[in-house]
């Protein structure tokens, strides 16, 4: 597919494929950080539900029987999951092609914290997990559990990683497509 393309003194005809593909990848990325999103705001709405069900008040938080979802990780991750997919959205509808590379430059940042967030609050539900006396395994919303791989925090930290990966590839291919329109530009 060609599409032209007008500069001040000439019209240059560039391959489209390229920016085709190239807004596929940001489409795949946004997709995993709704996943993302969905996902940790229901287990944060379960937890909500657990909670209040259990103590009655949203407000409390010390001597529960659940820890309050303010106080877990989870919470925060959602946030996080937020934040990143209303970023992407923002540079899939950039049109500035500089401003698209660096503004998903940050988002590449901004996913690592939340990698190595998610993955150091596994590690240390996973640590919790097998230092734990038998039968009393919990998750990181406080239920007991028997598999710490079957967890929303196991899900939420694989989901975090896929976007995590995802951007890195929109970030690789954002810079091949910058690349390619200055060529065709040169000539």
């Amino acid at each position: 597919m060609k599409k032209l393309y007008r500069s001040e003194d000439n019209v240059n005809i560039i391959n489209t494929t390229s920016i085709i593909t190239n807004k596929k990848i940001y489409i795949i990325q946004s997709f995993f950080l709704f996943a993302g999103t969905v996902f940790a705001w229901t287990t944060i709405a379960n937890d909500f539900i657990r909670f209040y069900g259990e103590e009655g008040t949203l407000f409390k938080i010390a001597d529960c029987v659940y820890p309050n979802p303010v106080t877990t990780a989870c919470f925060y991750g959602a946030f996080a999951f937020l934040i990143a997919f209303i970023w992407s959205l923002k540079i899939l509808q950039q049109e500035d092609a500089q401003k698209k590379i660096k503004s998903q430059a940050w988002l590449v940042w901004f996913l690592l914290a939340g990698v190595i967030f998610a993955w150091t609050n596994f590690g240390i539900q996973l640590f919790d997990f097998y230092t734990a006396v038998p039968g009393e395994q919990v998750s990181c919303s406080g239920v007991p559990t028997d598999n710490p791989y079957l967890t929303p925090c196991f899900y939420g930290a694989s989901i975090f990683l896929l976007s995590f990966i995802s951007s890195i590839f929109a970030k690789k291919f954002g810079k091949k497509k910058e690349e390619i329109v200055e060529q065709e530009m040169e000539k």
